[in-house]
């Protein structure tokens, strides 16, 4: 296991190399960031640092500058605008909530004007019925008095139907 002292200086070269060289994923072209989400960036940072190369006899790690400070660009672009997707969502449930709740108020006022209909409806009927109560009550006393007055009158002709037989037998 013995290593020549060119060796390390071979490796160090040869990583500047590749590293200096372009690369496919790298050229390209980058979506529009409205397009982007903030997911698939991430995900491009992650394949970034699986493609970087160790430096060798430590735990640092070589990745390419400038599509880092690419991806860190666009993921400063795709953030805000899925933030404010978020809100436009939010705003959207908000007013879901609101149409619900002004439509059970509705309906429940709806409900509420029914009852007080069907409230009205029962005090008018009841009403009614007194008032026909009263009306038969009055019409029965009426005919009541009409009759005993009929009867005295005919009590009356009566009467004087046999004092008029009475006289004529007399006589």
């Amino acid at each position: 296991m013995s290593q020549s002292p060119h060796e390390p200086e071979n490796l160090l070269e040869s990583l500047l190399t590749d590293a200096q060289q372009p690369n496919d994923q790298a050229e390209r072209a980058a979506p529009a960031p409205e397009d982007e989400d903030v997911d698939g960036l991430i995900d491009m940072l992650e394949a970034l640092v699986a493609e970087g190369r160790r430096v060798p006899f430590g735990r640092k790690l070589m990745i390419d500058e400038d599509r880092l400070l690419e991806l860190v660009d666009r993921l400063r672009t795709a953030i805000p605008a899925e933030v404010k997707q978020a809100h436009q969502m939010l705003d959207q449930r908000d007013q879901i909530l609101d149409q619900a709740r002004a439509e059970a108020r509705r309906s429940l006022e709806e409900r509420g004007l029914l009852d007080a209909l069907e409230k009205e409806r029962r005090q008018i009927l009841d009403e009614a019925e007194r008032e026909a109560e009263r009306t038969r009550t009055e019409a029965d006393r009426y005919a009541r008095s009409v009759l005993i007055d009929l009867q005295e009158r005919l009590d009356k002709f009566q009467t004087s139907v046999r004092n008029g037989i009475d006289a004529l037998q007399g006589q």
